[in-house]
Parts: structure tokens; sequence; C-alpha cells
């Protein structure tokens, strides 16, 4: 009896370390968790909109334009959601509608719907990197042209993809001030932008002027056929934001997972 006492103590004596590395791996593991879920609360959102609250016919509210037509408008036409969208409609030499964007951060995403009608050259899309809005040069320079989409890398236009139009397409675009590049995807919709093996190392045009992005734009130059963009997301950082998509696939951000701030607060 005493022998088999012995075996019991010994045997709780083995089995108390063991449990106390398991405990440890699993603190480890919770703690590792917890640790990620606070850089993703960290994310910062700039800007989220289908539109729906501004006025059709007119620039977004709040948007900075830079103008003389009134071809930039919010427009039902074309719409992805709901029922308005952000009408690219034509306009002279370099005119650009877009949004400030204040962030330490030198990487942000963009993502938007986008309708290109056929016939020619749309509008351009522009990271912006100077003070100044309409600067065409120190980032992205994204333009589609009769199905395909093209930059410019400050020497030439250089060919992106194939690029279907009158049909809505989802694109996402990160734009790195470090590396004066940038990277899209694009899909039928935003799981497949976001499982698109994308082009990245594309070069901004011309070397970045700031450290970070100053403005998201678009703009038009020598416009033949309109676009239309819907349900706009810009966010920093490059790792795509978790959002949950209602029946109509209208983007709602689980808000609860990430910080939002407003360039306008």
């Amino acid at each position: 009896m005493y022998k088999n006492q012995s075996r019991i103590r010994n045997g709780s004596t083995t089995t108390r370390p063991t449990y106390l590395v398991v405990r440890s791996i699993l603190f480890i593991i919770f703690a590792m968790s917890l640790f990620i879920i606070s850089i993703a609360s960290a994310q910062e959102v700039y800007l989220q909109t289908g539109f729906e609250k501004d006025t059709v016919g007119k620039p977004p509210t709040d948007w900075e334009v830079q103008a003389d037509s009134e071809m930039m408008e919010v427009s039902t036409e074309q719409v992805k959601t709901d029922n308005k969208s952000l009408g690219i409609l034509g306009g002279a030499h370099d005119e650009t509608i877009g949004v400030p964007i204040e962030t330490d951060n030198p990487i942000i995403s963009v993502e938007f719907w986008v309708y290109i009608t056929s016939g020619g050259r749309s509008f351009n899309f522009k990271v912006v990197t100077s003070d100044n809005i309409t600067d065409n040069n120190g980032g992205p320079y994204i333009n589609w042209d009769a199905e395909k989409i093209q930059f410019f890398d400050g020497k030439g236009w250089v060919h992106i993809d194939n690029f279907e139009t009158e049909t809505w397409k989802y694109v996402r675009v990160v734009a790195d001030a470090d590396k004066s590049e940038f990277e899209i995807y694009i899909g039928n919709d935003r799981n497949q932008a976001l499982k698109d093996r994308g082009h990245d190392g594309l070069a901004f045009r011309n070397a970045a002027k700031n450290p970070t992005a100053k403005w998201v734009t678009f703009h038009v130059y020598s416009i033949v056929s309109p676009g239309y963009v819907d349900d706009l997301l810009i966010y920093e950082g490059s790792e795509p934001l978790n959002l949950d998509v209602d029946p109509k696939e209208k983007l709602a951000t689980t808000w609860g997972n990430i910080k939002r701030t407003s360039v306008w607060q």
C-alpha cells in the first residue's frame, strides 16, 4: 500500500509542472491576441462614404474642388449601392476634386467601386503627397482609358491591366510614400479584389513630395468617357479592414475593431 501511495505522489509532482507549462503557453497566446487586437484598433479610417448624405448635382460636402465646371458631382445616373454615387462626367484639363488626409503613416489604402463608360479616356485617380491638391507629381497617377487601366511613372504611360467598361469593378490601391511606390488590386467585388494577386512595385509619378499622403483626388485631363465612384473608403496602413457586407453589398465597417477619425472633426 505504501508503494502505491508513493507512486501516486510521484505522479502528482510530475503532472503539476506540465500543467504550469500549458497554462503559461495559453497565457502567452492570449497576450499575443490582445496585442494583435490593439494594433488593429489603432488603425484609422479617414473617410467612408457612399455619398448618400450629399446633394445630387453638387460636389460632396466638405470636399476640395479645383474646377471651373460642374462636372464632378453626386449623381444618380450609375449607382452600385443605394441611390447615389460620385460622377466624374467631364471637365477642362487638370480639374480636380478630393479630400484632405491628415496622417503620420506613410502608407494609406483607398478602396472604391468604379464604373467606366466605353468610348475612350476617362478620369484619373491620384494620391497626392504634395501640399498642393493640384500637383500631379509625387504619388500614384492612375488612369482608365478604353478597356485598360494604366499609370504614369513620370516618363510615360505604363499598362497595368485590361479593364472592362460598362460594369462596376472594385479597386484597392495601397500607396507607400516611403518607397514612392503603390500596389493595385482589382476584382468584380471586394472579396475578389482582396484575393487578387495584384500589381505591386508600381512607381509614383516621380518621388513623394512629403513623407505622407496629403490628398486623395479624382482628376480629369482630356476626358471623353464619364466615370462613376461608389463606396469610397480611405484608411491607414496596408492591411485590409475587416468589413461586413449587408444584402445590398453596402460597406458597413465593424467600428468596434477600429478607431474612426475624420479629417473634418
